[in-house]
């Protein structure tokens, strides 16, 4: 049974930032509200709280919180539902750890690459050497990934919301560059992404990012 909060978030169902608050929603069984943007009936209230006119976006009554990792961290300090934050300093430290190469050298250059996806107008110098910085911090990921079914410890926690999504984007992103299979050259990643899918949370989330990258993509 899902608890019920009280709370609302700006969501995008393509977006990795959003689907991290939501895997951390689904995995506490929290009852959250989301407004599907953009949407331009909901566009002038979202511009007025939020000023950095970025998704996701909770608001927890008074309470205005943008920024996923930040989002994350404020629903464990509510302490709502399960806890998704290990119970000493080193797994704590891991954790961030993970989110932090996630979000600093793996989703940068991903996103310069979605830039190239089109063959039509590619700069081959760029792809290079945007390919380059993800395989290296793929490698950083793989180093630090526990595994097989949580990257720290023993159950999820807010690193595994961080990397679900990630994951996903790396491993469709391989394939319009090329690479069937990239997650096959980083074993402990690899068999992390699979096992972590076993968390209903996790597969949940997975599944709605592959519906919303088919319906962007016209598939």
């Amino acid at each position: 049974m899902s608890i019920s909060t009280g709370m609302k978030m700006y969501n995008a169902q393509l977006s990795p930032f959003a689907a991290r608050c939501r895997l951390a929603i689904y995995a506490k069984e929290l009852d959250v509200e989301f407004l599907d943007m953009p949407n331009p009936e909901l566009e002038e209230e979202f511009s007025r709280i939020a000023p950095m006119h970025k998704v996701p976006l909770l608001v927890d009554g008074a309470t205005i919180v943008p920024e996923s990792e930040t989002i994350c961290e404020y629903l464990e300090d509510r302490g709502l539902g399960t806890p998704l934050r290990p119970g000493d300093a080193a797994a704590i430290a891991r954790m961030r750890l993970l989110a932090r190469i996630g979000d600093l050298y793996v989703m940068e250059p991903m996103g310069t690459l979605f830039g190239q996806i089109n063959p039509v107008g590619r700069d081959q110098t760029v792809v290079a050497r945007e390919m380059a910085l993800l395989v290296t911090a793929l490698r950083w990921l793989d180093h630090y990934i526990a595994g097989p079914d949580y990257a720290v410890g023993e159950s999820l926690t807010i690193a595994d919301c961080a990397l679900v999504p990630i994951l996903f984007f790396f491993d469709q992103i391989g394939p319009m560059f090329g690479e069937a299979d990239p997650l096959r050259s980083f074993p402990k990643a690899h068999a992390y992404y699979k096992g972590v899918q076993k968390h209903p949370a996790a597969a949940k989330v997975v599944a709605e990012l592959d519906a919303a990258l088919r319906r962007m993509m016209g598939s």
